[in-house]
């Protein structure tokens, strides 16, 4: 009679336990990879919602801040340099004007850019003097331009622009004005007003 003995180096019920160990392991690792996966999408999806977009309406804005100090009204909210703000939205300075695929350039290295919901796709194809403008100023004129797309990408180009500011000729909200814009950029700080009689 012969007597089998068992190869040490190859012992098929270990290897059969040592096999169904690694597909546990590879599950286990499997499972770990979607649950890290999924967390991600979940920090991706909340940072975009915690990240909302922060904009003002500039007449209360501008009025709080005249109201408090006047370190405060330098500084302002949120580092905002509110006399700089001011000076540029209520006083006359060097600037670009944009609609209907017509560039006018009135005076020298200008600050401030005027153009509308629908010019906003060409802005960075035809606008050349980009290098000291510091607020966009975006007009709503119809109530078809809600429906319109504000993309902060297009401004990417623009080195010294710190400001955007939404003027709306039509009825509209700040919720709506909100959903218009996409590609939030932090560096931009973002202003409205609802203007029917302009």
């Amino acid at each position: 009679m012969k007597t089998i003995i068992p190869n040490v180096l190859f012992n098929h019920q270990a290897n059969f336990w040592l096999d169904k160990q690694r597909k546990i392991i590879k599950q286990k690792l499997l499972l770990l990879v979607l649950i890290l996966v999924s967390f991600c999408q979940n920090v991706l999806a909340q940072s975009t919602r915690n990240g909302e977009v922060v904009i003002r309406e500039i007449s209360s804005f501008l009025t709080t801040a005249s109201n408090g100090s006047s370190a405060r009204a330098t500084t302002g909210i949120s580092g905002i340099n509110t006399d700089q703000l001011r000076n540029l939205v209520t006083t006359v300075q060097p600037s670009i004007y944009f609609f209907q695929g017509v560039v006018k350039t009135y005076g020298n290295a200008p600050t401030n850019l005027y153009t509308d919901a629908n010019s906003l796709s060409q802005v960075n194809y035809l606008i050349s003097e980009k290098d000291n403008i510091e607020i966009v100023i975006i007009h709503i004129n119809t109530s078809s331009d809600l429906s319109s797309v504000i993309d902060l990408s297009l401004f990417s180009n623009f080195p010294n622009l710190k400001y955007i500011y939404i003027l709306s000729n039509v009825e509209t909200t700040k919720s709506v004005i909100v959903g218009l814009i996409q590609n939030n950029d932090e560096r931009f700080r973002l202003f409205y007003k609802i203007d029917k009689g302009a």
